[in-house]
């Protein structure tokens, strides 16, 4: 069975996507909005009246405000507060016209409230009530960013009304919900500035700010005054040159900022940046280019705070033992027949014992499993099975354990020799401006990346690319002498869905018979036993 993918493209495209670079504050589109409602709780009161205002940039782009009929009287308490009366909604549109509107109007936009629990829960029970679908808008609260960045007891409160004096903003809260919305505004742009000064540029930024981080952390950040906003790799540094942490970005700048500015919610890398003397970073033409190039650093300097990833390409193997033909664990594959890698000695013997290999079958079963299996893992599943079915529910659960984690190891070391085999890909991807990425990949390793520029053409680009690309020889071993660890990079990037692959030198395929048949299987057993 042929996994297909789109073909490559022969020219460049016209259409342009949003870009990384939109998601700073500056070029944020926010939709700041404020509600009255009949009352306090959303499953039982109703929503009077929408106000909303459409900024980006500190400009305002559009209003929108309406009175709602809600069905139901007034109470005194509310009019005395809002000065709206039931006389003033008499013939005005429900709910069920108003929400349409207010989401269309406010499509594609963040969106800002002042105690924003309160107002989205309005927003979420009536899309709820109306068979509307939730949009799950990234929201910024201005209540809890006011607490974040100002100081109560110079601010006196965090009201919007006090906040609204304390930043000048040019409209007053009223209780009507267009006012309100508009002093939202103001309230929303002076808090953006005041987190200027702690170089808070993005809107992830602006979401993930916490105030507290250590002041000596925050100077540290004079160290990437030079950085690019282009995607590639970054290193952290000691005194002595070694590297401490390695990371990749589409957008070096505003990821490193996340480490000096409180993003990074993890406290290690506190610690990581108080040891940091030096930054390294390394540009790349693209993400996927990014991606492997981490990789390769990890594998050869395993920097210590790098949890994940760290030895990529560690792990252990089932090898013939020689004569006897049974199967011992080894670091090392030794030859297209070896099964692995697994995480532990312990899990290679275990699967060992698991798929039946004993003294003369090693050769028959490794060469079943390169590209098949299906039948084995049927037997191990109908063992699971009948343990269960003879109330031996201990012995089906480890099992069913054991041939779960067998399968999803099996079913991605065929999915990654498959790649590996392949003698040379060429892909392409949208740049996001109109233009493509391209990767030439040989066994599953990628040898030279670029980028076609908006109306030239891709094919004669992708070809000056493979000719100038790292020539790879392939070894015996099951990944051809590539890691997992980018071979699965790879294999992420090249089935995507936005992706298209060019001519390949034989076909791309997984057996009809092979371990994944049984993927959704091990999937819903792992899930079994974390329950």
């Amino acid at each position: 069975m042929i996994e297909q993918q789109p073909s490559l493209p022969l020219s460049s495209g016209s259409g342009e996507s949003v870009s990384e670079a939109d998601t700073l504050l500056f070029n944020t589109t926010f939709v700041v909005f404020d509600l009255e409602t009949t009352g306090m709780r959303p499953d039982g009161d109703h929503i009077l009246e929408i106000g909303a205002v459409k900024t980006r940039g500190g400009v305002e782009l559009a209003r929108f405000n309406t009175l709602i009929d809600p069905g139901v009287d007034i109470s005194g308490f509310i009019t005395n507060l809002t000065g709206i009366t039931n006389h003033d909604v008499v013939g005005k549109p429900q709910i069920g016209t108003v929400l349409p509107q207010f989401l269309k109007f406010a499509e594609g936009s963040v969106w800002v409230a002042h105690n924003a629990r309160f107002d989205i829960g309005f927003i979420q029970t009536n899309c709820k009530a109306l068979g509307l679908p939730w949009p799950a808008p990234t929201v910024v609260d201005t209540l809890g960013l006011a607490r974040k960045v100002l100081d109560r007891q110079t601010v006196g409160s965090f009201k919007l009304g006090t906040l609204a004096r304390y930043a000048k903003a040019r409209t007053t809260p009223t209780h009507r919900a267009l006012d309100d919305a508009a002093a939202t505004v103001d309230v929303l742009y002076f808090l953006i500035e005041r987190l200027g000064g702690h170089n808070v540029e993005t809107l992830d930024e602006l979401t993930a700010y916490s105030p507290a981080v250590d002041p000596r952390v925050r100077k540290k950040r004079s160290l990437i005054d030079n950085v690019s906003h282009s995607p590639g790799v970054y290193v952290f540094k000691s005194a002595n040159g070694d590297p401490l942490y390695i990371g990749t970005a589409v957008d070096l700048r505003r990821r490193l900022n996340q480490y000096f500015n409180g993003s990074d919610p993890r406290k290690r890398m506190s610690e990581m940046v108080m040891l940091t003397e030096s930054i390294d970073t390394i540009e790349c033409v693209h993400g996927f280019a990014a991606e492997v190039r981490e990789a390769r650093l990890l594998s050869s300097t395993r920097p210590p705070y790098n949890r994940q990833r760290k030895e990529p390409g560690r792990g252990w193997y089932l090898i013939s033992n020689g004569k006897a033909d049974s199967a011992k664990a080894s670091r090392l594959p030794q030859g297209e027949l070896s099964i692995g890698p697994f995480k532990t000695r312990n899990a290679a013997l275990e699967a060992r014992d698991t798929l039946g290999i004993g003294d003369g079958s090693f050769t028959r079963i490794a060469t079943e499993l390169r590209h098949g299996g299906a039948d084995r893992i049927a037997a191990l599943i109908r063992a699971v099975s009948d343990a269960a079915d003879q109330s031996r529910y201990r012995r089906a659960a480890h099992l069913r354990d054991v041939t779960s984690e067998l399968i999803l190891l099996l079913d991605r070391q065929q999915r990654l020799a498959s790649l590996a085999a392949i003698e040379e890909v060429h892909a392409a991807f949208p740049d996001g401006c109109g233009g493509w990425n391209l990767a030439i990949v040989r066994h599953g390793k990628l040898t030279a990346s670029g980028h076609c520029p908006r109306g030239a053409r891709v094919a004669h680009v992708i070809e000056l690319l493979a000719a100038s690309a790292e020539t790879v020889t392939p070894t015996a071993a099951p990944f051809r002498g590539t890691t997992p660890d980018e071979l699965s990079i790879t294999w992420k990037w090249l089935t995507r869905d936005d992706v298209y692959i060019g001519p390949t030198s034989s076909p791309w395929a997984s057996h009809i018979e092979g371990v994944g048949k049984y993927r959704e299987w091990a999937l819903r057993a792992r899930e079994a036993k974390g329950a």
